[in-house]
């Protein structure tokens, strides 16, 4: 019979093919594995890691990183993007930062046996910010306080006043823009499509519509602002429309929060689907929400296929409804567990053969929902043997 693949290896080349530093430690906090990327982030090589507490590679950031890990630990739920900063090498005085996120690691008695910590080396990127706020110091302040933008047009688009704000922030007059066509001032006049958009939006205002969107804005020297755009109608007490008034906000930050999401969940695909096995989640229906590559390999089906379908046609007509059972006896109490003690399954492909395999469930919960993440091993054709054998048991 055939040996499953060694955990420890299958770790291991996670570890290293992951575009971020990955490290998993104990209960303790100390180094079980780590990855060569985050290790040269620490000033020391992998085998210095192992075995050592944080506090031991980061003498002045350790402790108080090892007491986030403890808190993790106790509270069974993940400590995500935090930033970290210490010397490196420790005395040196030339300060690493990072982004990090510490989530728990899974036990089989639905504890924590450690941490995966997920951390990226974002020196180069804070010294970049540093440089960039001290040669645009002026032009950094003026937008790190434009908080708002208001102004007021007539019903056919023509810019009557504005603020203070967006006239400093691009670095114009009250006369350069006063008089002008809305979409014509200085902050639009960078692009016809973008000028387009804004003179849509005051026809739309003018009829009584209220108009909002995301719109880049042009700021002094030329730079760009992405902004949180409105245009409303301003009524007198008859009803009628008399003035436009355009708002907006600064909503730099939280494009740069969805950036920074979109490379999270990037990443985190990325693992999935770098993992050998086949991994699948369904919800508390049976319906399959998420696959992976080796899924679809694994059984013959595309994704779009697998997706919305019921788990249960991954599996011999013979086995259905004793596996319906086990699965809604599971996700009563659902834990970590293998979902037929460790017994050999059979699975069937899209061409209707079939292949021995082994599933293990975790639980999880999906917008408040219970969901389950199967791992799917396929074993080798020596196991066959023995799946015909347990099958003529059974019989």
């Amino acid at each position: 019979m055939a040996t499953e693949p060694d955990p420890q290896l299958l770790i291991a080349s996670l570890l290293e093919t992951a575009p971020i530093g990955i490290a998993v430690l104990d209960s303790e906090c100390r180094y079980l594995h780590i990855n060569a990327m985050l290790a040269a982030s620490n000033g020391l090589p992998v085998a210095a890691h192992i075995g050592r507490r944080p506090r031991d590679i980061l003498p002045d950031a350790g402790p108080g990183l090892e007491a986030i890990m403890h808190a993790v630990l106790a509270s069974n739920q993940a400590r995500t993007r935090f930033a970290a900063c210490a010397e490196v090498p420790p005395g040196s005085g030339q300060l690493r930062h990072w982004e990090a996120s510490y989530h728990p690691l899974p036990g089989r008695n639905g504890q924590p046996d450690g941490i995966i910590a997920m951390v990226e080396d974002v020196t180069v990127r804070h010294e970049a910010e540093r440089l960039q706020r001290e040669t645009e110091a002026h032009v950094r302040r003026v937008l790190d306080n434009l908080f708002t933008f208001v102004g007021v047009l007539s019903p056919d688009g023509t810019l009557q006043s504005a603020n203070r704000a967006p006239l400093d922030a691009a670095g114009i007059r009250m006369e350069d823009v006063c008089g002008l066509k809305f979409w014509d001032c200085y902050w639009w006049n960078y692009a016809p499509h973008v000028q387009a958009r804004l003179e849509h939006a005051v026809l739309q205002a003018a009829c009584g519509e209220v108009s909002r969107f995301d719109v880049v804005v042009r700021m002094a020297g030329d730079s760009r602002l992405p902004i949180d755009f409105m245009l409303a109608p301003l009524r007198d007490e008859h009803g009628q429309i008399t003035h436009l008034i355009a708002s907006a906000i600064d909503i730099s930050a939280r494009k740069h929060s969805e950036d920074a999401l979109r490379q999270n969940e990037t990443l985190l695909r990325q693992v999935v689907e770098a993992i050998p096995d086949g991994l699948l989640m369904i919800d508390s229906h049976g319906v399959i929400r998420l696959v992976n590559q080796r899924m679809e390999s694994l059984f013959g089906y595309p994704r779009a296929t697998l997706l919305g379908q019921h788990f249960e046609a991954l599996l011999p007509d013979s086995v259905r409804d004793n596996h319906r059972a086990n699965v809604q006896h599971y996700m009563q109490a659902p834990v970590s567990r293998d979902i037929v003690s460790s017994q050999v399954l059979q699975a069937r492909r899209r061409d209707g053969s079939l292949f021995p395999c082994e599933i293990g469930l975790s639980p999880l919960q999906v917008g408040g929902k219970p969901h389950v993440l199967a791992t799917i091993t396929a074993l080798q054709a020596a196991n066959k043997t023995a799946v015909n054998d347990q099958e003529a048991g059974e019989a």
